[in-house]
């Protein structure tokens, strides 16, 4: 094939393979990165494609996904899965520098883990960092099992791949902080709600819910029926209701009895 053509083939290649990344449904970050890296391995021809991104509490690369079923629990068999930043490495250079890397012989790069060629077989890289926000969020790695397999228009596309998947990642990540923030702001609404009620209040809700009567919550509280009465209209009252069976309900929205629990002693 004439040079012009193979550009033009690689060129088509990058087109497709960013429209099918644009178009990953990015709600959960390990799942949209797996689907990245299997996007990505199939033009590159590569053994495995794998994302590393940084983790802040430990100082450390630490791969989320991978498009090879095998060479995950391999890496994380043998702790190739998680590179703190003081053990280096070409990995945690191409982080630190934002340089790309490409290598036909890996075994004989400074600083190369032995595990790589040994355990995954491992002997051509091409990595990119990952940017998003202008900052460096970590690593994307394609592999193969091949000497010199990898060439410069390889290395071009990765770059070139490597920003629409750290947008994905920045993406997925704010997701899930939103779908987070979402959860704990419904904690803390139920948790407000709750606090409306007293201790007792909350007793008497609970029990209204197991289906007991005033006087029956009056023996179980050692009260009498009439305070029971009072709290009963306390609570209907702070929440707005009219009915018993509209608290025996929001006691059970609320987490405070679940029909399998038993009413307390």
């Amino acid at each position: 094939m004439p040079l012009g053509d193979d550009a033009s083939a690689r060129q088509a290649q990058l087109f497709v393979t960013l429209q099918l990344l644009l178009a990953i449904d990015a709600v959960e970050l390990r799942p949209a990165l797996e689907q990245a890296s299997r996007l990505i391995a199939e033009p590159l021809v590569a053994d495995a494609v794998d994302v590393f991104l940084y983790d802040p509490p430990t100082d450390s690369l630490v791969a989320v996904a991978w498009s090879d079923a095998t060479i995950g629990p391999r890496q994380q068999a043998t702790g190739l899965d998680r590179l703190p930043l003081t053990g280096g490495g070409p990995t945690v250079e191409v982080f630190r520098s934002g340089r790309s890397l490409i290598t036909g012989q890996a075994d004989r790069e400074p600083g190369a883990r032995p595990e790589l060629t040994k355990t995954l077989a491992i002997l051509s890289v091409i990595m990119c960092p990952l940017r998003a926000n202008r900052s460096i969020s970590g690593v994307l790695r394609a592999v193969s099992r091949s000497p010199d397999r990898f060439s410069q228009a390889d290395l071009g596309f990765l770059e070139s791949v490597a920003r629409w998947v750290g947008l994905i990642a920045r993406r997925a990540e704010l997701v899930e902080e939103i779908a987070q923030k979402a959860v704990e702001e419904g904690r803390r609404q139920i948790a407000d709600e709750i606090r409306r009620l007293t201790h007792r209040e909350q007793e008497v809700a609970i029990l209204v819910a197991s289906g007991l009567t005033n006087e029956a919550i009056a023996d179980r509280l050692v009260l009498v029926p009439g305070t029971v009465s009072n709290h009963v209209e306390h609570i209907l009252r702070k929440l707005g209701f009219t009915r018993r069976v509209q608290i025996a309900t929001w006691t059970v929205q609320h987490g405070l009895w679940s029909p399998d629990s038993a009413a307390p002693e």
